[in-house]
């Protein structure tokens, strides 16, 4: 379903209700007026996808309203049709180089009035499709959100986007991603009714879905499933053996990134009433970033109210030591390193950071302190020899905790096997020696990730 097209007819009153009543057989919306004046009147809140004009009004020259509106209506500027009675070939030429689109004959045959127009609309409706996915692009999702809104009808609208779109691109390339989000297009396309749903492509992997409110967590439902159940055929075999990718940055780093799902973000006019297409937009993307604190692909209702996924939040935080006094608290790191010198030289410089820093050289004791203290990340080396563990079991252990599994590790270590640190669950791994200034950003990315929930 796409939305109706608009159409604004300016004429003397007995030819614009001709061309309107036949206007209307295709299904578009028609206004029409007898003056400028009046046409002026509806372009401060009305936005045609196409303005039918006569070239001789009593009140002045239609083309000179053509050069008025190309002048003043911002992009996307609706199609000017002129209807000019005179056959010379130089008077249509100069309305041609007036800003009109098109030119016909001044009275028309009104069938070919009728054709013309939705050829017209039927190009203006492809240029404004998405050149990747063919689906409407956001002059269109504006349209139908603008007419939602208007409109009589319950809707919902679901904002959908990939996860880790950009880490998989880094890693099988721009056009391997390209196709995924042509696969997540047509899925969306295949799950949702031709007749009652629309599916929009904002921009690169985000997209909008409008759809009744009755059946739309079951949809939403049914778009992660299938998503999940397809997205396998876009890796190697190797790496969904391994169930992760693995992404390069500079100095040698190496971070684990889950395998690439969906997030989706569900609000209806059922739940509260929206002040513009904009306001749509921005609260089904804040749906959205909720969804994407969930492992996987995952949706996310307005019908659950955010003071219940807040508790939710809460209860999650109190298991694992983080209450509620704590909110405000310096982010927690506990620095796992049997080098005294660069202990110190760690605890002194993200001291410095504003982290709160603790430091040892024992792996079992980092473990009852990440217990007993609960940090936000553990920086560790593999090379620990203190007692039962070390390094590469400590990692494993704070992973394999239901408490510290969220917890971000970091394993700094001069082991030259990077792929044996993420299977041990590091969450990065910082090849020694390494630059402070690297460690930092690192660890202030990871932190803020953990903050902003994205």
């Amino acid at each position: 379903m796409l939305p109706t097209p608009v159409i604004l007819i300016i004429h003397q009153a007995r030819q614009a209700a001709d061309y309107a009543s036949v206007l209307e057989k295709t299904g578009a919306r028609i206004h029409a007026v007898t003056s400028f004046e009046e046409a002026n009147e509806l372009l401060s809140f009305l936005h045609p996808d196409l303005i039918i004009l006569s070239a001789s009004m009593p009140e002045g020259d239609g083309r000179l309203y053509c050069q008025q509106i190309r002048a003043t209506l911002v992009h996307p500027r609706p199609v000017l049709v002129l209807l000019h009675s005179s056959t010379d070939v130089n008077e249509r030429i100069s309305a041609f180089r007036y800003g009109a689109d098109d030119v016909l004959g001044d009275p028309i045959d009104k069938s070919e009035l009728a054709i013309r127009v939705l050829a017209h609309l039927r190009r203006r409706q492809e240029e404004f499709c998405n050149h990747l996915t063919q689906l409407p692009g956001p002059n269109l999702i504006r349209r139908m959100l603008e007419q939602s809104l208007v409109s009589d009808r319950q809707w919902s609208a679901m904002s959908v986007d990939l996860n880790k779109i950009r880490v998989y691109n880094e890693t099988y390339g721009d056009l391997a991603g390209d196709q995924l989000i042509k696969a997540l297009g047509a899925i969306l396309n295949d799950i949702t009714d031709v007749n009652q749903d629309f599916v929009g492509h904002i921009e690169a992997d985000d997209f909008l879905v409008v759809t009744q409110p009755e059946n739309v967590e079951k949809k939403a439902q049914h778009i992660c499933e299938k998503f999940d159940q397809i997205s396998s055929q876009f890796y190697p075999r190797g790496d969904i053996e391994r169930g992760y990718l693995i992404s390069t940055g500079r100095g040698g780093i190496r971070r684990r990134v889950p395998l690439i799902s969906i997030a989706i973000g569900i609000v209806s006019s059922t739940k509260r009433r929206f002040q513009s297409y904009v306001d749509v937009l921005t609260t089904a993307r804040d749906y959205r970033y909720l969804a994407k604190r969930k492992q996987g692909s995952a949706f996310v209702s307005d019908n659950t109210s955010l003071d219940t996924l807040n508790t939710k939040t809460e209860r999650r935080n109190a298991k694992s030591g983080a209450r509620e006094e704590h909110k405000d608290r310096l982010p927690r790191i506990l620095v796992v390193e049997p080098d005294g010198a660069m202990a110190c030289l760690l605890q002194e410089t993200l001291s410095l950071e504003g982290y709160s820093v603790q430091v040892t050289n024992s792996a079992d004791d980092a473990l009852e302190m990440a217990h007993n203290h609960m940090p936000d990340l553990v920086l560790l080396e593999s090379a620990l020899t203190d007692r039962t563990m070390d390094g590469w079991e400590l990692c494993r252990a704070l992973k394999d905790s239901a408490e510290l599994c969220n917890v971000w590790v970091v394993m700094a270590t001069s082991h030259p096997d990077q792929s044996m640190a993420l299977e041990a669950g590091a969450d990065l791994y910082l090849p020694k020696p390494f630059d402070m200034p690297s460690l930092l950003n690192e660890v202030s990315h990871l932190l803020k990730v953990d903050v902003s929930f994205t």
